[in-house]
């Protein structure tokens, strides 16, 4: 199926709001007017050829930017700016008396034709400077100071030629109908992203509600309950390890593109039905947060859709203009990217196969951050607390002072029996100089709130091994010895 074909179909078919719909780049009517672009060109006898050759009369010098606005032009063959309209224009050394073309190339047609555009655009010129309009330097008659050594010999005086840019009535058109379309779809990308971050923040509050530990005999007046917040920790460990939207990993770093996104929160959900992590949330509280958190997901996903496509139809729209037209695109879509720089990515099929597109990208990067620090934080994991020595749980939390680590009290116990003297972490002499003094009380209540089934297993395991230090290996029960 063509893209085209596809874009339509999408827009045709997918849940969008009638908003975005009117948003979304029209992309079969900018094909009609490349068309038209090209066919204007070919009445003027300018084939790519020709085109190719005026290319290399303009120089880079004659693309400069214009400070004033951040338009573009879509001139031919140079995208010089333009400082009050997005008005793209024919550049063309000509005689400044006869405003005969000087390209010694053209064929006599292409000249005539020319000659006559360029006529008008002197007197139309010759008018403003009568009335005493102010003339840009870029967008007005220039003279030329160097002109080429490619005129087959023809060689004039700098003050006998000039540079008249004359404008393209269909490649007027085909800006003006693209820029405001490129100004809507980064007004939809601000305004939804404001709405999504405010419902991330509604999301971080019902989630902050029901995850709020619950000490024994408290829960059945506060109608919650504390195995949610392990379901919760589950539902977010398996978010967190394999990403939606944005992968942040060395081999795969960005954002995802929608098929990737779509496939792996469809993978998502597969693993909470298939544990039944939705049926086993004992309160209506936590269920509604849970079904909030996967309705959140799906508009994420839906709007990155939308605003893939529409990159992907920006993308290919311009490089059927570049070829076509051969009115150096590139330069264009360059300038475009300054102007738009969340709406298109770098070109190239590599780029294309492994990041989304334009806005999608943006917003897929943006989202993660918010849904990572708003609401993933607020549900405590178990690594995030892990000794650096044994890695299991840091229970009866250390802390040395030198760092920031903490360490479980068994493994400083172990590192003095030892003679350890530096910090496994910092290396700083301070293993020997902790006693109970080093004791994190604060972390030591928040892990009994946050994990009690872990802190209860961990104290077994400390009683454990105090008495296996105390008395030897055979004061230990090793468990039942009937065979």
């Amino acid at each position: 199926m063509k893209f085209g074909q596809e874009y339509q179909r999408v827009l045709a078919t997918q849940d969008f709001p009638e908003q975005w719909r009117e948003s979304a780049i029209e992309y079969k009517h900018l094909k009609k007017c490349i068309k038209k672009i090209h066919q204007e060109l070919q009445s003027l006898g300018l084939d790519a050829d020709t085109l190719r050759q005026m290319s290399e009369w303009v120089g880079e010098s004659q693309a400069e930017q214009n400070d004033s606005k951040g338009y573009y032009s879509a001139a031919t063959p140079s995208l010089a700016s333009v400082p009050e309209e997005f008005t793209p224009q024919l550049r063309v050394l000509v005689d400044k008396r006869t405003g005969m073309p000087l390209d010694a190339t053209l064929a006599p047609d292409t000249k005539s034709a020319l000659q006559k555009l360029a006529k008008h655009e002197m007197m139309s010129a010759g008018r403003r400077d009568y009335l005493g309009a102010s003339t840009p330097s870029n967008h007005a008659v220039r003279k030329s100071s160097v002109v080429g050594d490619t005129m087959e010999g023809t060689i004039m005086e700098a003050e006998d030629a000039r540079w008249v840019q004359v404008p393209l009535a269909s490649a007027k058109d085909f800006f003006d109908l693209l820029e405001p379309k490129l100004q809507d779809l980064e007004i939809l990308r601000t305004a939804e992203t404001e709405k999504l971050e405010e419902d991330i923040l509604d999301l971080g509050d019902a989630v902050e509600n029901v995850v709020q530990p619950v000490r024994e005999g408290y829960e059945a007046t506060r109608k919650l309950s504390y195995r949610d917040l392990y379901f919760w920790r589950e539902m977010f460990r398996l978010y967190t390890e394999n990403p939606i939207f944005y992968s942040g990993t060395e081999s795969r770093r960005g954002a995802l593109t929608f098929n990737e996104a779509k496939s792996r929160l469809q993978a998502y959900d597969a693993q909470l039905r298939e544990i039944g992590l939705l049926e086993k949330m004992k309160t209506p509280q936590a269920k509604r947060a849970a079904q909030q958190f996967l309705d959140l997901n799906v508009n994420i996903l839906r709007i990155m859709h939308f605003q893939e496509m529409n990159a992907r139809a920006m993308t290919k729209i311009l490089k059927k203009f570049d070829k076509r037209t051969h009115l150096e695109g590139q330069l264009f879509l360059k300038n475009l990217r300054t102007k738009y720089p969340a709406l298109l990515t770098n070109s190239g099929k590599q780029s294309q196969m492994q990041s989304a597109g334009g806005f999608a990208n943006s917003i897929a990067r943006d989202l993660s951050a918010e849904i990572a620090t708003k609401v993933l934080a607020i549900v405590p994991q178990p690594e995030d607390w892990d000794c650096p020595v044994c890695y299991s749980m840091a229970w009866r939390p250390v802390s040395l002072g030198c760092c920031r680590s903490v360490f479980c009290i068994r493994c400083i116990i172990k590192l003095q029996d030892e003679g350890m003297k530096r910090c496994p972490v910092c290396n700083q002499e301070s293993v020997m100089k902790a006693d109970g003094r080093n004791i994190d009380f604060e972390a030591m209540d928040f892990l009994q709130k946050y994990f009690p089934m872990e802190t209860k297993k961990r104290q077994k395991e400390n009683e454990k091994a105090a008495l296996v230090r105390d008395y030897g290996e055979g004061f230990v029960k090793s468990g039942c010895a009937m065979q």
